[in-house]
């Protein structure tokens, strides 16, 4: 109870309505917890099969829920799964409180939704709630199309899918109709799978904040739970008073995945593994793309979809802001995308490259065929000279923060040291890289600069990259949720 009240009080600062999960407080005082605050209140008891830890007869369990109605809750829910004679108990006999009426499938997002919500409709519920388990990314689109639907016949209605797939859902829907989203107030404190802690939803999302005509953008890769992109796009928008969007697609086939939501959204952030599935999905490719192979940018033109790459020029525009890359001798550590889109760039700006690889010698040798350059074993660089040095491997990223890719005995006094890692900003290369006296670039100008590109290109206005730079440092050093 102690805790319980704190948390209501701690709730208060971003909920516009609060749910007691009386299942899941320990000797409950019903009265204390209806009197904490001010805000409206839905009061839950859920068994083990719905998803909850009430473990008393369904009659105990219902008696609850008339105690809340008697004591006058704003509202209630009550699955439909309860017995009958009990539910109609309650939807007989509801006073002023609001009823709230649950289905959940924990497994799976039935084929066809609409069936179960016409059932609803017939029962006098104030509102429906539709949760089920998303086990893939379009399982979202059905649950969005009954949001449609109840919006259009005025119905009020709860629709999210659980699941790390699910994610989207608890975003959008509120902006698509739906009556409400479910936040949690702490990591740890979730309530139901793929749940988003709901300061992230009024300050990133801003799920709260009603608007019309806005436009989806997103990021789609495999997996995707690291990705920051959320953060800037949604600062960006939020900066130049923009309505739109930026949400995190968890695809496993990009083909499908496309085919199936290309009317919902206006353009995408791609990362692994689909840069190079999806060139092949563009109606058009920029010859930056064409070139290297890869795709990290979506844009919905006139004439179709437009595939693009600013990995490339937001490496060099973050090159050139320290050095001229023209007869410089450069030296690429990694063998994958990145080194491709950036050793693609430095060469076209005249650069001299080498490429190296560690265990992968094949993937080293393709690349530098690929690029038309000098290749090397990681262990053979000392015999290289080089002025600039270009990290595209992920090592020295966190929770690695302790490892470096070269030993510093390489790094000498005068040398431009760019790591692509951006988490932490200044890794133990650029560390060892400072201290020996070089010139060194942070991974996060390469990121900032290349999202700073497709915010341009989707939007057609100036990104503000201050504070896009400023809410990926935030969330690196500890300071934002």
């Amino acid at each position: 109870m102690e805790k319980a009240l704190q948390d209501i009080s701690a709730a208060e600062t971003i909920a516009d309505i609060i749910e007691l999960r009386l299942d899941l407080i320990a000797n409950f005082e019903l009265s204390a917890l209806l009197e904490a605050t001010a805000l409206p209140l839905i009061v839950t008891n859920r068994t083990k099969t719905e998803g909850g830890q009430f473990k008393g007869a369904e009659e105990d369990r219902v008696q609850i829920l008339r105690q809340a109605i008697a004591a006058g809750a704003d509202y209630i829910d009550i699955e439909t799964s309860t017995p009958r004679e009990l539910l109609k108990s309650i939807l007989d006999n509801k006073g002023k409180t609001k009823v709230i009426l649950s289905y959940h499938n924990f497994s799976n997002t039935m084929e066809d939704l609409e069936p179960l919500y016409e059932i609803m409709c017939e029962l006098p519920g104030d509102i429906l709630k539709i949760v089920t388990y998303a086990q893939d990314i379009s399982d979202n689109l059905k649950i969005f199309k009954l949001l449609k639907r109840a919006k259009k016949e005025g119905r009020k209605l709860i629709g999210l899918c659980m699941g790390e797939y699910g994610e989207i859902s608890r975003v959008l829907s509120p902006l698509l109709g739906g009556f409400l989203t479910f936040g949690a107030l702490e990591s740890g404190k979730e309530s139901a799978p793929g749940q988003i802690l709901g300061s992230t939803l009024k300050n990133i999302y801003r799920v709260d904040q009603a608007r019309e005509n806005f436009k989806i953008y997103g990021v789609i890769g495999n997996p995707i739970s690291k990705s920051m992109g959320y953060l800037i796009h949604n600062r960006a928008f939020q900066e130049i008073g923009s309505p739109d969007i930026y949400v995190s697609f968890l695809v496993n086939n990009v083909e499908k995945f496309f085919n199936e939501f290309k009317d919902f959204f206006a353009g995408l952030s791609v990362t692994m593994p689909h840069k190079e599935k999806i060139l092949r999905l563009m109606n058009a490719v920029d010859e930056t793309a064409q070139k290297i192979g890869a795709v990290n940018t979506v844009v919905k033109e006139e004439n179709g979809w437009k595939g693009a790459n600013t990995d490339c020029s937001g490496a060099i525009k973050a090159l050139e802001a320290e050095v001229n890359l023209k007869d410089k001798n450069v030296l690429i550590i990694g063998s994958g995308g990145t080194a491709k889109a950036i050793g693609y760039g430095v060469t076209e700006k005249g650069a001299k490259l080498t490429v190296t690889y560690n265990r992968n010698k094949e993937r080293g040798e393709k690349l530098a065929e690929e690029l038309n350059c000098q290749l090397a074993s990681i262990r053979d660089i000392g015999d290289h000279e080089f002025d600039i040095l270009i990290n595209c491997s992920p090592v020295g990223m966190s929770p690695h923060a302790d490892k470096t890719p070269i030993s510093n005995g390489n790094l000498k006094p005068g040398m431009v040291v760019f790591d692509s890692v951006y988490n932490p900003p200044e890794t133990r290369l650029l560390k060892e890289a400072r201290a020996a006296g070089c010139t060194v670039i942070s991974g996060v100008e390469l990121f900032i600069n290349q999202a700073v590109g497709q915010f341009e290109m989707w939007t057609g206005k100036d990104a503000p990259a201050k504070a896009m730079r400023d809410v990926l440092l935030e969330r690196i050093e500890g300071k934002t949720n």
